[in-house]
């Protein structure tokens, strides 16, 4: 374990499970940085090939982690927050290649719009830089989330949007500790726009910087599980539903969300989606006491609907959806 930079103004925290095909790449991409002024937290997951010999030679000091299990990307990232001493934490996949100007943008980005609580990245795909991996994270009223594939016109260097994706995102760490940091249960999957919907409440914004780019491969860590993978994510939609919807959304929401899942439901019976649903409804009551947590920590600030999309064809096609900032008038 190497020591951490006293001078450090953020910790860059990457939470890796079986990424020996691209760890590599990011580090050197780190490396290649032009703000040095950072430490690194890598949690690994208990990997099948550790990676502690990739960071032998660095050029930065590494806090480097092994778990005895996999705590998922949720897990990892606060173990990441707790060691964290500096006034942001950067979440970056292992996955994720940022170009040289990156980290120096997001903190650009900090500095001038300080009621900006997450601040997100420019995501073109790894195997074709003409193609936007992900431009915000977006959200419609029946609980389906997605990353813009679109971008949008944008006035300035800020693009507000309901959240962002913490593939490569930057989060000013008390507030992310306010709000209650990443939760666990998700294990992944949801589990940032869990912290985006909470960060909202607590009357925070949420916004992309455009000109912090990173290429991003996209589920490398996955590895073909795609049937674990329907099934965090139909379990982990359910949840942020009952946890953070406000009530009065809630009731719009709930007959779309269940529409959907009869849908699903006669299309695709006892599919690894109707497991998740099935394993979400069995954590209602669980999620319905963190519900009332959420609530206490409200802001008068807060106005999640504003940001929260009806549009289902936004949804189907993957738009990017930015909006006014109420309280800048910025877009």
């Amino acid at each position: 374990m190497t020591a951490p930079v006293a001078t450090a103004r953020v910790t860059i925290a990457i939470v890796s499970y079986n990424s020996g095909a691209t760890l590599p790449r990011c580090l050197a991409a780190l490396a290649a940085q032009s703000e040095q002024n950072f430490r690194v937290i890598l949690i690994d997951n208990a990997s099948r090939e550790r990676p502690v010999a990739l960071i032998q030679s660095l050029p930065f000091p590494v806090d480097y982690r092994e778990m005895d299990e996999n705590l998922g990307f949720a897990g990892g990232m606060n173990v990441a927050l707790e060691a964290c001493e500096t006034p942001f934490l950067a979440a970056l996949n292992p996955d994720a290649f940022p170009e040289p100007a990156w980290l120096a943008n997001l903190l650009r980005a900090a500095d001038r719009y300080p009621h900006v609580a997450a601040f997100g990245s420019m995501q073109l795909a790894a195997d074709n830089p003409g193609r936007i991996d992900g431009f915000g994270d977006h959200y419609l009223i029946c609980g389906q989330a997605w990353r813009g594939r679109t971008r949008p016109p944008t006035h300035g260097d800020l693009a507000y949007s309901f959240g962002v994706c913490a593939a490569a995102a930057l989060y000013r760490t008390g507030l992310l500790r306010e709000v209650g940091s990443f939760d666990e249960r998700f294990f992944c999957f949801y589990e940032d726009v869990d912290v985006a919907f909470r960060l909202r409440l607590a009357g925070a914004e949420c916004a992309v910087v455009p000109a912090a780019v990173v290429s991003h491969v996209g589920g490398a860590s996955f590895e073909g599980l795609s049937d674990f993978a329907a099934f965090l994510i139909a379990r982990n939609q359910w949840w942020v539903l009952v946890k953070n919807m406000p009530l009065t959304l809630l009731c719009f929401a709930l007959p779309g969300f269940v529409l959907l899942q009869l849908i699903g439901l006669v299309r695709h019976p006892g599919s690894a989606r109707m497991k998740g649903l099935w394993a979400g409804l069995i954590g209602t009551a669980e999620f319905l006491k963190a519900r009332r947590v959420v609530r206490k920590q409200r802001s008068p600030l807060a106005n999640a609907g504003y940001w929260i999309s009806w549009n289902p064809v936004a949804f189907l096609r993957k738009t990017a959806l930015v909006r006014v900032d109420r309280r800048s008038g910025a877009s």
